[in-house]
Protein backbone atom coordinates (compact mmCIF):
# COMPACT_ATOMS: atom_id res chain seq x y z
CA UNK A 1 0.00 0.00 0.00
CA UNK A 2 1.14 3.44 -0.26
CA UNK A 3 3.65 5.33 -2.76
CA UNK A 4 7.06 5.26 -3.68
CA UNK A 5 8.79 8.42 -4.43
CA UNK A 6 12.45 8.85 -5.98
CA UNK A 7 14.44 11.67 -7.20
CA UNK A 8 16.27 11.88 -10.50
CA UNK A 9 19.38 12.91 -8.73
CA UNK A 10 19.90 13.14 -4.62
CA UNK A 11 21.15 16.90 -5.07
CA UNK A 12 21.20 20.18 -7.48
CA UNK A 13 22.98 23.37 -8.10
CA UNK A 14 21.29 26.39 -8.55
CA UNK A 15 22.63 30.56 -8.67
CA UNK A 16 20.04 32.97 -7.09
CA UNK A 17 18.32 34.36 -9.39
CA UNK A 18 17.74 31.74 -11.48
CA UNK A 19 15.94 28.45 -11.86
CA UNK A 20 17.05 25.10 -11.58
CA UNK A 21 14.66 21.73 -12.43
CA UNK A 22 14.90 18.60 -10.29
CA UNK A 23 12.60 15.16 -11.27
CA UNK A 24 10.71 13.01 -9.20
CA UNK A 25 9.15 9.57 -9.99
CA UNK A 26 5.96 8.43 -8.35
CA UNK A 27 4.96 4.96 -8.07
CA UNK A 28 1.00 3.91 -6.82
CA UNK A 29 1.93 0.91 -4.75
CA UNK A 30 -1.75 0.65 -3.75
CA UNK A 31 -5.17 -1.14 -5.07
CA UNK A 32 -7.13 1.06 -5.74
CA UNK A 33 -6.64 4.38 -7.66
CA UNK A 34 -4.88 7.32 -5.89
CA UNK A 35 -4.13 11.13 -5.83
CA UNK A 36 -1.04 12.25 -4.24
CA UNK A 37 -0.88 15.76 -3.39
CA UNK A 38 3.44 17.21 -3.73
CA UNK A 39 4.80 19.69 -1.37
CA UNK A 40 8.22 20.79 -0.62
CA UNK A 41 9.18 20.63 3.26
CA UNK A 42 12.40 22.76 4.65
CA UNK A 43 13.89 25.84 4.32
CA UNK A 44 13.49 25.96 0.44
CA UNK A 45 10.41 25.78 1.07
CA UNK A 46 9.56 29.89 0.28
CA UNK A 47 10.93 29.64 -2.92
CA UNK A 48 10.62 25.20 -4.09
CA UNK A 49 7.40 24.44 -5.71
CA UNK A 50 6.36 21.05 -7.12
CA UNK A 51 4.56 20.93 -10.65
CA UNK A 52 2.29 19.83 -10.76
CA UNK A 53 0.57 20.17 -7.60
CA UNK A 54 -0.82 16.67 -7.55
CA UNK A 55 -0.98 13.71 -9.67
CA UNK A 56 -3.66 10.63 -10.06
CA UNK A 57 -2.21 7.42 -10.42
CA UNK A 58 -3.73 3.74 -11.26
CA UNK A 59 -3.28 0.66 -9.06
CA UNK A 60 0.69 -0.30 -10.29
CA UNK A 61 1.24 2.90 -11.96
CA UNK A 62 4.11 5.79 -12.23
CA UNK A 63 3.99 9.02 -12.55
CA UNK A 64 6.37 12.20 -13.39
CA UNK A 65 6.66 15.96 -11.47
CA UNK A 66 9.16 18.27 -11.28
CA UNK A 67 10.58 20.49 -8.28
CA UNK A 68 11.37 24.00 -9.27
CA UNK A 69 14.27 25.70 -7.03
CA UNK A 70 13.97 29.81 -7.50
CA UNK A 71 15.92 31.49 -4.94
CA UNK A 72 15.90 35.09 -4.89
CA UNK A 73 18.99 36.90 -5.91
CA UNK A 74 19.11 38.58 -1.78
CA UNK A 75 21.20 38.73 0.93
CA UNK A 76 18.38 36.79 2.96
CA UNK A 77 19.20 33.62 0.58
CA UNK A 78 21.65 31.16 2.31
CA UNK A 79 24.74 30.33 0.63
CA UNK A 80 25.78 26.41 0.19
CA UNK A 81 23.80 23.40 0.63
CA UNK A 82 19.72 23.97 1.52
CA UNK A 83 18.73 20.42 2.52
CA UNK A 84 14.44 19.65 1.68
CA UNK A 85 12.08 17.49 1.14
CA UNK A 86 9.66 16.32 -1.44
CA UNK A 87 6.29 14.73 0.51
CA UNK A 88 3.47 13.15 -1.65
CA UNK A 89 0.52 12.74 0.75
CA UNK A 90 -1.83 10.12 -0.45
CA UNK A 91 -5.75 11.03 -0.73
CA UNK A 92 -7.09 7.42 -0.16
CA UNK A 93 -3.97 6.16 2.55
CA UNK A 94 -3.00 8.94 4.13
CA UNK A 95 -0.98 6.12 6.62
CA UNK A 96 1.04 5.58 3.29
CA UNK A 97 1.67 8.61 2.57
CA UNK A 98 5.85 9.15 1.50
CA UNK A 99 8.68 11.94 1.30
CA UNK A 100 12.00 11.73 -0.10
CA UNK A 101 14.78 14.06 0.97
CA UNK A 102 17.66 15.58 -1.22
CA UNK A 103 19.62 19.02 -1.30
CA UNK A 104 20.18 21.93 -3.31
CA UNK A 105 23.37 23.86 -3.65
CA UNK A 106 22.56 27.69 -3.35
CA UNK A 107 25.32 29.41 -5.19
CA UNK A 108 27.20 32.27 -3.42
CA UNK A 109 27.60 36.25 -4.98
CA UNK A 110 28.83 39.31 -3.74
CA UNK A 111 27.35 42.47 -3.91
CA UNK A 112 28.89 45.63 -2.80
CA UNK A 113 27.78 48.98 -2.84
CA UNK A 114 29.69 52.33 -1.72
CA UNK A 115 28.31 55.94 -1.05
CA UNK A 116 30.49 58.39 -0.06
CA UNK A 117 28.74 61.64 2.06
CA UNK A 118 29.43 64.33 1.56
CA UNK A 119 30.03 64.64 -1.89
CA UNK A 120 31.56 67.95 -0.85
CA UNK A 121 32.87 69.51 2.08
CA UNK A 122 34.54 72.28 2.93
CA UNK A 123 37.04 74.53 5.41
CA UNK A 124 40.52 75.81 5.80
CA UNK A 125 42.08 72.62 7.18
CA UNK A 126 40.00 70.15 5.61
CA UNK A 127 36.65 68.09 6.26
CA UNK A 128 35.43 64.87 7.60
CA UNK A 129 33.49 62.69 4.99
CA UNK A 130 31.96 59.11 5.60
CA UNK A 131 31.95 55.93 3.28
CA UNK A 132 28.97 53.89 3.94
CA UNK A 133 29.72 50.22 2.60
CA UNK A 134 26.24 48.01 2.28
CA UNK A 135 26.65 43.91 1.76
CA UNK A 136 24.16 43.14 -0.75
CA UNK A 137 25.59 39.57 -1.44
CA UNK A 138 24.94 36.85 0.36
CA UNK A 139 28.02 35.78 1.72
CA UNK A 140 29.93 37.89 3.95
CA UNK A 141 32.39 40.72 2.32
CA UNK A 142 35.63 42.36 3.25
CA UNK A 143 36.95 45.04 1.77
CA UNK A 144 39.44 47.95 2.17
CA UNK A 145 38.95 52.10 1.71
CA UNK A 146 41.65 54.17 0.25
CA UNK A 147 41.94 57.73 -1.05
CA UNK A 148 44.01 59.65 -3.67
CA UNK A 149 44.03 62.67 -6.11
CA UNK A 150 45.52 63.52 -9.08
CA UNK A 151 47.67 66.31 -8.05
CA UNK A 152 48.74 65.12 -4.60
CA UNK A 153 47.46 68.22 -2.49
CA UNK A 154 45.54 66.42 0.16
CA UNK A 155 46.11 63.44 2.39
CA UNK A 156 43.62 60.93 3.71
CA UNK A 157 43.16 59.44 7.65
CA UNK A 158 40.45 56.69 7.09
CA UNK A 159 39.24 55.08 10.15
CA UNK A 160 38.92 52.25 10.03
CA UNK A 161 41.03 51.18 6.69
CA UNK A 162 39.11 47.80 6.85
CA UNK A 163 35.96 46.83 7.06
CA UNK A 164 33.88 43.57 7.40
CA UNK A 165 30.21 43.50 6.46
CA UNK A 166 27.71 40.79 7.45
CA UNK A 167 24.83 39.44 4.09
CA UNK A 168 22.53 42.65 4.38
CA UNK A 169 24.34 44.20 6.83
CA UNK A 170 26.36 48.22 6.28
CA UNK A 171 29.19 49.25 7.67
CA UNK A 172 31.30 52.58 7.86
CA UNK A 173 34.55 54.07 7.72
CA UNK A 174 35.98 57.74 8.98
CA UNK A 175 37.65 59.74 5.85
CA UNK A 176 39.58 63.12 7.18
CA UNK A 177 40.70 64.67 3.87
CA UNK A 178 43.31 68.03 5.02
CA UNK A 179 45.17 69.87 2.24
CA UNK A 180 48.94 68.98 2.43
CA UNK A 181 49.65 73.15 2.02
CA UNK A 182 47.61 76.18 3.88
CA UNK A 183 46.88 79.76 2.63
CA UNK A 184 46.02 83.03 4.58
CA UNK A 185 43.98 84.76 2.10
CA UNK A 186 42.39 84.52 -1.07
CA UNK A 187 39.32 82.43 -2.65
CA UNK A 188 38.30 79.13 -2.06
CA UNK A 189 40.04 76.61 -3.81
CA UNK A 190 38.49 73.28 -5.48
CA UNK A 191 40.27 69.77 -4.65
CA UNK A 192 39.06 66.67 -6.17
CA UNK A 193 40.12 63.46 -5.23
CA UNK A 194 38.74 59.74 -4.85
CA UNK A 195 38.22 57.30 -2.40
CA UNK A 196 38.34 53.38 -3.59
CA UNK A 197 36.45 50.45 -1.58
CA UNK A 198 37.69 46.99 -2.57
CA UNK A 199 36.04 44.39 -2.14
CA UNK A 200 38.00 40.99 -1.61
CA UNK A 201 38.88 39.21 -4.80
CA UNK A 202 37.28 41.60 -6.70
CA UNK A 203 37.39 45.24 -8.63
CA UNK A 204 37.72 48.85 -6.82
CA UNK A 205 34.38 51.20 -6.33
CA UNK A 206 35.55 54.04 -7.20
CA UNK A 207 33.95 57.40 -5.12
CA UNK A 208 34.50 61.02 -6.24
CA UNK A 209 34.17 63.87 -4.00
CA UNK A 210 35.33 67.47 -3.61
CA UNK A 211 36.87 69.67 -0.88
CA UNK A 212 36.52 73.31 -1.32
CA UNK A 213 39.46 74.75 0.28
CA UNK A 214 39.06 77.76 2.54
CA UNK A 215 41.53 80.59 3.74
CA UNK A 216 42.52 80.57 6.80
CA UNK A 217 41.42 84.14 7.55
CA UNK A 218 37.85 84.60 6.51
CA UNK A 219 36.55 87.34 3.79
CA UNK A 220 35.31 89.68 6.53
CA UNK A 221 38.42 89.70 8.44
CA UNK A 222 39.83 92.41 6.61
CA UNK A 223 36.52 94.39 7.01
CA UNK A 224 36.44 93.84 10.55
CA UNK A 225 40.02 95.30 11.36
CA UNK A 226 38.78 98.30 9.45
CA UNK A 227 36.58 98.74 11.52
CA UNK A 228 38.27 98.58 15.12
CA UNK A 229 40.89 100.55 13.82
CA UNK A 230 38.40 103.36 12.61
CA UNK A 231 36.99 103.01 16.14
CA UNK A 232 40.00 103.53 17.87
CA UNK A 233 40.87 106.28 16.24
CA UNK A 234 37.26 108.10 16.60
CA UNK A 235 38.20 107.05 20.60
CA UNK A 236 40.74 109.02 20.29
CA UNK A 237 39.50 112.06 18.71
CA UNK A 238 36.70 112.13 21.24
CA UNK A 239 38.50 111.90 24.08
CA UNK A 240 41.51 114.84 22.69
CA UNK A 241 38.60 117.20 21.63
CA UNK A 242 36.10 116.17 23.46
CA UNK A 243 36.25 115.04 27.16
CA UNK A 244 39.54 116.04 28.02
CA UNK A 245 38.73 119.33 27.52
CA UNK A 246 35.38 118.96 29.69
CA UNK A 247 37.56 117.25 32.78
CA UNK A 248 40.00 119.98 32.35
CA UNK A 249 37.11 122.76 32.52
CA UNK A 250 34.98 120.79 35.00
CA UNK A 251 38.77 120.20 37.18
CA UNK A 252 39.37 124.18 37.19
CA UNK A 253 36.09 125.40 38.21
CA UNK A 254 36.13 123.15 40.81
CA UNK A 255 39.54 124.93 41.98
CA UNK A 256 39.17 128.47 40.92
CA UNK A 257 34.98 128.51 43.04
CA UNK A 258 36.42 128.04 46.51
CA UNK A 259 39.66 129.99 45.62
CA UNK A 260 37.76 133.23 44.09
CA UNK A 261 35.56 132.84 47.05
CA UNK A 262 38.31 133.11 49.58
CA UNK A 263 39.76 136.40 47.17
CA UNK A 264 36.31 137.98 47.84
CA UNK A 265 35.93 136.84 51.65
CA UNK A 266 39.72 138.72 51.86
CA UNK A 267 39.70 141.18 50.37
CA UNK A 268 35.82 142.57 51.43
CA UNK A 269 37.95 142.20 55.04
CA UNK A 270 40.28 144.13 53.93
CA UNK A 271 38.15 147.01 53.12
CA UNK A 272 36.27 146.47 56.16
CA UNK A 273 33.13 145.71 54.56
CA UNK A 274 32.57 141.53 54.38
CA UNK A 275 31.38 139.18 57.54
CA UNK A 276 33.19 135.99 57.20
CA UNK A 277 30.89 132.20 57.26
CA UNK A 278 31.96 128.80 57.76
CA UNK A 279 32.95 127.06 55.23
CA UNK A 280 31.68 122.96 54.29
CA UNK A 281 34.08 121.92 57.15
CA UNK A 282 31.27 123.20 59.72
CA UNK A 283 28.39 121.49 57.92
CA UNK A 284 27.94 119.70 61.37
CA UNK A 285 28.11 121.92 63.85
CA UNK A 286 25.16 123.67 65.28
CA UNK A 287 23.42 126.76 64.07
CA UNK A 288 24.41 129.68 65.87
CA UNK A 289 21.99 131.13 68.38
CA UNK A 290 21.77 134.02 70.65
CA UNK A 291 24.13 134.24 73.32
CA UNK A 292 25.40 136.41 75.96
CA UNK A 293 29.05 137.38 75.31
CA UNK A 294 30.15 136.42 78.82
CA UNK A 295 28.93 133.74 81.37
CA UNK A 296 26.32 135.30 83.50
CA UNK A 297 28.05 136.39 86.73
CA UNK A 298 31.85 136.80 85.27
CA UNK A 299 33.60 139.39 83.81
CA UNK A 300 35.40 139.31 80.39
CA UNK A 301 38.97 138.84 80.93
CA UNK A 302 40.76 139.84 77.89
CA UNK A 303 43.72 137.94 76.31
CA UNK A 304 46.66 139.49 74.45
CA UNK A 305 46.20 140.06 70.86
CA UNK A 306 47.47 137.17 68.52
CA UNK A 307 50.74 137.92 67.26
CA UNK A 308 52.39 136.43 64.00
CA UNK A 309 55.60 134.32 64.35
CA UNK A 310 58.32 136.07 64.06
CA UNK A 311 60.37 136.11 60.28
CA UNK A 312 57.22 133.41 59.07
CA UNK A 313 55.05 135.52 56.21
CA UNK A 314 52.99 133.08 54.03
CA UNK A 315 52.47 134.83 50.47
CA UNK A 316 49.29 135.62 49.56
CA UNK A 317 47.78 134.64 53.27
CA UNK A 318 50.08 136.44 55.94
CA UNK A 319 51.63 135.56 59.27
CA UNK A 320 50.42 132.43 60.98
CA UNK A 321 48.77 132.52 64.40
CA UNK A 322 47.16 130.69 67.36
CA UNK A 323 45.62 131.25 70.50
CA UNK A 324 43.54 129.60 73.37
CA UNK A 325 40.01 131.01 74.72
CA UNK A 326 38.73 129.78 78.64
CA UNK A 327 36.93 130.50 81.29
CA UNK A 328 39.71 132.46 82.65
CA UNK A 329 40.52 134.56 78.90
CA UNK A 330 37.58 135.28 77.24
CA UNK A 331 38.28 137.90 74.66
CA UNK A 332 40.72 138.58 71.34
CA UNK A 333 41.25 141.54 69.78
CA UNK A 334 43.64 141.74 67.04
CA UNK A 335 46.01 144.05 66.26
CA UNK A 336 45.30 143.36 62.34
CA UNK A 337 42.73 141.51 60.36
CA UNK A 338 42.67 137.83 61.75
CA UNK A 339 41.64 135.13 59.64
CA UNK A 340 40.52 132.14 61.39
CA UNK A 341 40.92 128.54 59.40
CA UNK A 342 40.62 126.35 62.63
CA UNK A 343 38.99 125.97 65.90
CA UNK A 344 39.43 122.67 68.38
CA UNK A 345 37.53 123.12 70.72
CA UNK A 346 37.97 120.66 74.22
CA UNK A 347 36.52 119.20 77.15
CA UNK A 348 38.12 117.05 79.02
CA UNK A 349 36.37 116.68 82.14
CA UNK A 350 32.45 116.41 80.33
CA UNK A 351 31.25 119.21 81.75
CA UNK A 352 27.72 120.07 81.08
CA UNK A 353 26.82 123.25 80.02
CA UNK A 354 26.91 125.59 76.83
CA UNK A 355 29.55 127.65 74.86
CA UNK A 356 29.60 130.20 72.56
CA UNK A 357 31.55 131.43 70.29
CA UNK A 358 31.48 135.28 68.95
CA UNK A 359 32.39 138.48 67.53
CA UNK A 360 31.70 141.19 69.16
CA UNK A 361 27.69 140.44 70.18
CA UNK A 362 27.26 138.12 67.10
CA UNK A 363 26.59 134.59 67.84
CA UNK A 364 29.20 132.40 65.65
CA UNK A 365 29.12 129.17 67.03
CA UNK A 366 27.10 127.41 69.69
CA UNK A 367 27.78 124.34 71.26
CA UNK A 368 26.31 121.94 74.17
CA UNK A 369 29.17 121.04 76.37
CA UNK A 370 27.72 117.61 77.04
CA UNK A 371 27.68 116.69 73.32
CA UNK A 372 31.82 116.17 73.07
CA UNK A 373 35.08 116.24 74.25
CA UNK A 374 37.03 116.65 71.79
CA UNK A 375 35.74 118.58 68.43
CA UNK A 376 37.58 119.94 65.62
CA UNK A 377 36.57 122.52 62.49
CA UNK A 378 38.73 123.82 59.16
CA UNK A 379 37.04 126.43 57.60
CA UNK A 380 38.05 126.49 53.55
CA UNK A 381 36.25 130.47 53.78
CA UNK A 382 38.10 131.61 56.72
CA UNK A 383 36.23 133.71 59.76
CA UNK A 384 37.45 137.05 59.46
CA UNK A 385 37.91 139.34 62.81
CA UNK A 386 38.87 142.72 61.64
CA UNK A 387 41.04 145.19 63.70
CA UNK A 388 38.30 147.06 66.07
CA UNK A 389 36.23 143.78 66.52
CA UNK A 390 36.76 141.10 69.08
CA UNK A 391 36.80 137.54 69.16
CA UNK A 392 34.84 136.61 72.31
CA UNK A 393 33.91 133.30 74.11
CA UNK A 394 30.72 132.75 76.42
CA UNK A 395 31.00 129.61 78.78
CA UNK A 396 28.25 128.68 81.23
CA UNK A 397 28.35 125.45 82.91
CA UNK A 398 26.23 123.24 85.08
CA UNK A 399 28.85 120.72 86.07
CA UNK A 400 32.30 121.16 87.84
CA UNK A 401 34.81 121.52 87.27
CA UNK A 402 34.48 123.88 84.49
CA UNK A 403 37.27 123.58 82.16
CA UNK A 404 35.95 123.90 78.42
CA UNK A 405 38.88 125.62 76.12
CA UNK A 406 38.46 126.71 72.33
CA UNK A 407 42.38 126.55 70.49
CA UNK A 408 42.04 128.68 67.36
CA UNK A 409 44.70 128.68 64.72
CA UNK A 410 45.11 131.29 61.18
CA UNK A 411 46.93 134.15 60.02
CA UNK A 412 46.68 137.56 60.35
CA UNK A 413 47.74 140.87 58.36
CA UNK A 414 48.45 144.16 59.07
Amino acid sequence: MGVTVSLQAPSVDVEPGTEAVLEVKLRNNGSVVDEFALDVLGDATAWAVAEPASISLFPGAEGAAAIHFRPPRAPSTPAGPVPFGLRARSREDPAGSAVEEGTVVVGAFVEPFAELVPRTSRGSGGASHEVAVDNRGNVRLSAEVSGTDADRLLRFDVNPPGLVVEPGGASFAKVRVRPVRRFWRGQPKTRPFQLFVTPEGRGPIQLDGTLLQEAILPSWFGRLVALLIGALILLALLWMFVLKPAINSAVGDAVASPMASLRNDVNAALSGAGLATMGPGAGSSPSPTAAPSVAPGASPTPVPPPTASPGVFIAGLGAPVDGRLDATHTTVSPTGTLFLTDLVFSNPNGAAGALVVLRNTTPLLQLRLENFRDYDLHFVTPIVITAGQQLNLSLSCTSSPCDPAVFYSGYQRP
